[in-house]
């Protein structure tokens, strides 16, 4: 395959990556140095998100043949991923243009639960009982965000950048941008300085109860990522320095390293400095138990138990060094998220140009890639996530044929035989469509949504789907889009009511409720640049 010049993969990834974040994954304004409260006690969370009780979609039946295998060592090709049930055709009912109906103001259409996002460069919160967007922490003054050039996503003075949210939604920590300032670098290898913006954050701690927000780290210089452990009670995030005097390595880049403190319920604890990372250090994903802290740099994959001293290396990374190695065998993996059971850990598997995800299984240090999920610059980036009964849900739509026919699939890792192995498989639609928005919901049903590039194609739309032997449920439309890198992306809320369909081509964000073909038109009401949405589980306070 002929490869895109540099400077045009850059611009489609850069495009790619915007597109993601914008699910990955929100009214008084907050007070600056607001009185602390306690928040309110934990509740149990069930894994997932997933209401106990709940029937798990059907595996295969005694003695059926199983027809995918991964296994170490050996290589995966892309193909045609065979149906082990039924295939079942969505029931659908052709429509034109779906009915569009553009909310300006008033009462927000009905919701079952409420949205968090960041918009006009504030931490905000669809409030589905008042109907209203609540601004939970402010961003700038909109006059602030005027930027000279509007293509670019750079984050203004004053924006929150980024959030994460406890598994039982009542608590979040905030990332809010405080200071961008040009520092002036020299590489000590040729002498030569460049300018490189150095920013600054605050850390935010935010019971999203009562809305009450305390700041829990004044400054965090060059800030990467971070996670909120799943009780709340510890938040972990990539920086450089907490003061401004950060080290640089041989070509004079910052030396990140990772933090984690307690929050201590708006009382924090001290900031613990967890390691100095290889180059980078980007992505943290906490254990279901709330003691390890898993990361990456360039040389691996990294654990740490909070009452331990040292993190552990659980997996080798293999970074291109032109000196060593080709750009063929540069392999860094990077966390995604746990299982369920804590033994598994799902991996962003990086290649020189793109990557697929695979499971890693901690006792046995067994890594296997899950077939067919490599990603680079894809219209519908084939989706992985975990399914409470550590099976993982496979969303696809590539064909290898130029064509799209989307797929969901249900694999098992099986360590007994180093194997990933499939165990259910189903043609979603016939049709040249492409899938989004994958979500297992709480009562164990499936949903996604279908995008076509003509409003005709009679198979786009949002959908349930009980079983992979049962007929699909078209509960909405969806809306017409082209089939281009990064144009669709959407969210559905767990309970399976509603849906959030973005389509960043036309830089417009719909709402479908599960009930027929009809959509709501929130961009004029979410505020400037929304991304980042994240439905809230139902919350119980005692």
């Amino acid at each position: 395959m002929t490869k895109l010049p540099l400077f045009y993969r850059f611009l489609i990834m850069i495009g790619l990556i915007v597109s993601l974040s914008l699910l990955a994954a929100c009214g008084a304004e907050a007070e600056t140095e607001p009185t602390p409260i306690l928040p309110p006690p934990n509740v149990n969370v069930s894994d997932g998100g997933v209401a106990g009780g709940t029937t798990v979609a059907p595996t295969l039946a005694p003695g059926q043949v199983i027809s995918g295998t991964a296994v170490p060592g050996v290589e995966i090709r892309p193909q045609p991923t065979p149906t082990l049930t039924a295939t079942a055709i969505p029931m659908i009912t052709p429509v034109t243009n779906p009915p569009v109906q553009a909310v300006t103001g008033g009462s927000l259409p009905p919701a079952s639960r409420d949205l968090l996002f960041i918009a006009d460069g504030a931490f905000k919160r669809w409030n589905h009982r008042s109907g209203q967007i609540d601004i939970l922490l402010p961003g700038p003054v909109p006059a602030d965000r005027v930027r000279e050039n509007t293509s670019h996503w750079n984050p203004v003075v004053g924006d929150v950048t980024d959030f994460s949210v406890s598994a039982d939604g009542k608590r979040a920590a905030i990332a809010r941008l405080t200071a961008s300032e040009v520092v002036t670098r020299t590489n000590p290898v040729d002498n030569t300085q460049h300018a490189i913006v150095g920013p600054q954050h605050e850390l935010w701690f935010m019971d999203l109860v009562s809305g009450e927000g305390w700041r829990i780290v004044p400054r965090v210089d060059n800030l990467r990522s971070v996670a909120l452990s799943p009780d709340g009670q510890h938040v972990g995030f990539v920086g450089a320095s907490l003061n401004g005097n950060y080290g640089v390595d041989a070509a004079g880049q910052p030396i990140y390293h990772v933090y984690f403190l307690a929050t201590g319920g708006g009382s924090p604890g001290p900031v613990v400095d967890v390691a100095a990372c290889q180059t980078f250090c980007r992505e943290l994903a906490w254990h279901p138990d709330n003691t390890l802290l898993a990361w990456n740099d360039q040389a691996a994959v990294w654990l740490r138990n909070l009452a331990g001293k040292e993190p552990e290396k659980l997996l080798l990374n293999r970074p291109f060094d032109p000196a060593v190695s080709s750009s063929d065998e540069a392999t860094v993996y990077s966390p995604i998220a746990w299982a369920g059971n804590g033994r598994y850990l799902l991996l962003w598997k990086g290649v020189w140009e793109g990557g697929n995800r695979a499971v890693f299984d901690v006792p046995t240090r067994t890594v296997v890639d899950v077939p067919d999920t490599f990603v680079y610059v894809n219209e519908f980036p084939t989706e992985v996530m975990w399914m409470p009964d550590h099976r993982l849900f496979v969303l696809r739509s590539e064909t290898g044929s130029g064509t799209f026919q989307p797929r969901a699939e249900l694999w098992r890792f099986q360590p007994e035989q180093n194997s990933v192995i499939m165990e259910e498989s189903v043609l979603l639609s016939a049709e040249n469509v492409g899938a989004a928005g994958q979500q297992y919901l709480e009562d164990g049903r499936f949903a996604y949504v279908l995008f076509a590039q003509d409003a005709l194609v009679p198979a786009a739309g949002a959908y349930h789907l009980t079983s992979f032997n049962e007929t699909p449920e078209r509960v909405n439309a969806s809306p017409p889009l082209p089939f281009v890198p990064g144009a669709a992306s959407a969210a559905w809320s767990r309970d399976g009511y509603g849906v959030i369909m973005v389509s960043s081509f036309d830089t417009h964000v719909y709402y479908g409720v599960a009930d027929g073909d009809y959509l709501y038109d929130l961009t004029a009401v979410l505020g400037a640049e929304p991304h980042a949405y994240h439905w809230q589980p139902e919350i119980v306070v005692p």
